[in-house]
Formats: structure tokens, C-alpha cells, sequence
């Protein structure tokens, strides 16, 4: 009799952890929308290269102390002769006098930083609005289909259902920095793709490419939380 009643208390236990264990299981997955394909549509995509001039030069800064002066205001005197000619430096030093002073404008940097500019455009194909997206933009070998280089991004931007958007990214390393053996060939390019890795919605659900990089959703997250702090503290 008591065998019997402990069968039936151990076969109960069964049943609950199983219960709970499913429970379980269907809260996570309305965390985590593990679909195969991801939600967005790939519109186009491209890089650029872009030389800037340093965020601290400015040509329109013309030095203290120095004026234009009118041309005009000069008045006119007799055509130069061969001793005004011999005398050109003491009279472009009489020029920079007090009165007259040499405008001079900043020189331009000798070397300019250069930039890759990233763009994918794409659509929310789901039924939420997006809040951040994690995404790679991956070049291929045309002929192995090997990868040749990958570059990283992240990207907080609110899209609303059926809304397109174009989300940009920029990086002083180049598309590629090694050239693969078969890629000599004239005229061939690599292949580009977009790789979407994570997408954060809003209310805290997110879509994770199966093959993608484990922890890249939680990272993505951790930013969104830190900007929406930043945000709140901003206004108050």
C-alpha cells in the first residue's frame, strides 16, 4: 500500500516538473522569436570611401589682428619700374605694416583622415517596431566562397511596421585587408551581403540569427539600455 502511494507521489512529481518545464519554455520563446528567416527585408547595400578634414579646421578663421583690405582703397601711382622690382621685398615687408597687414589663412593638413562609410537600407517586414539592429557586412570570394573580411555594426534606430530605413556605419580599416590568391583576376569583384545578426524590439522581444554570434542580442540590449539612461538623464 505504501509502495503504491509512493509510486503515485514520485509519477505526480513527473507531471509538475514537466509542466513547469514547459512553462518555461514558451516564456522564453516569447522572448527570443527564434524564426529562420529574419525580420527585414535587405533593400540595398554599399560602402564608400570618404576623406574628411579634421573636426577642428575651420578655412573661414582668419588669424587676430589680421583684415582684408580693399582694393579699391589702393590708390594708383605710376607703373614699377626695374628698382621698385629690386626693392619687392622690402616693399612686401611694408605691406605687412600695421596699417596694411598680410592676411594669411590656415594651412590644410598635409594628410587627411579617411573613412569607410557603410549603408544598408532596409525594410521591417514584421508586425512590431524595431528599437536596434545588430548587423554585418560581410565581402566573399566569388570564385571559393570564402569570406574575406567582415565588418561589425550596431545600429538603434525606431522602424515601424512595413517602414524602410537606411542605417549607416563607418570604420577607419578598409573593406579588405587581405586579398585572397584567387581573387587576382581583372575585373572581379568580391560579394557583398548583409548579415543580420540581432534585431530588438520594442517591449524587450528580439529575433537572433541561429548562426550568428552567441551574446551579440544581450549586447545589443545592454546599449539600448545604456542610451535610453542617457536619455532620461538628459531630460531631467
Amino acid at each position: 500500500m505504501k509502495s503504491r502511494r509512493r509510486s503515485t507521489q514520485r509519477w505526480k512529481w513527473c507531471w509538475i516538473s514537466f509542466l513547469l518545464l514547459i512553462a518555461a519554455g514558451s516564456s522564453f520563446a516569447q522572448g527570443n522569436l527564434q524564426v529562420s528567416a529574419p525580420p527585414i527585408e535587405v533593400l540595398k547595400l554599399k560602402w564608400e570611401k570618404e576623406v574628411r578634414l579634421p573636426r577642428n579646421f575651420d578655412p573661414s578663421v582668419i588669424p587676430t589682428g589680421s583684415t582684408f583690405s580693399d582694393p579699391a582703397s589702393r590708390s594708383s601711382g605710376p607703373a614699377s619700374t626695374a628698382a621698385d622690382t629690386s626693392r619687392g621685398g622690402s616693399a612686401a615687408r611694408n605691406t605687412a605694416s600695421p596699417s596694411n597687414p598680410t592676411v594669411t589663412f590656415p594651412a590644410t593638413p598635409g594628410r587627411l583622415p579617411v573613412f569607410y562609410v557603410y549603408t544598408l537600407k532596409i525594410r521591417n517586414v514584421s508586425d512590431k517596431e524595431i528599437e536596434g539592429i545588430a548587423w554585418d557586412y560581410v565581402f566573399i570570394d566569388p570564385n571559393s566562397g570564402a569570406e574575406l573580411g567582415r565588418h561589425r555594426f550596431l545600429s538603434y534606430v525606431k522602424v515601424q511596421p512595413n517602414t524602410g530605413v537606411t542605417l549607416k556605419g563607418q570604420m577607419r580599416s578598409p573593406p579588405l585587408r587581405i586579398v585572397s590568391a584567387s581573387f587576382t583576376g581583372k575585373h572581379v569583384k568580391p560579394i557583398e551581403r548583409a548579415s543580420i545578426q540581432c534585431v530588438l524590439f520594442d517591449g524587450g522581444t528580439n529575433w537572433r540569427n541561429p548562426a550568428g554570434s552567441k551574446g551579440v542580442c544581450e549586447f545589443l540590449k545592454s546599449g539600448d539600455t545604456l542610451m535610453k539612461q542617457k536619455r532620461n538623464s538628459t531630460q531631467h
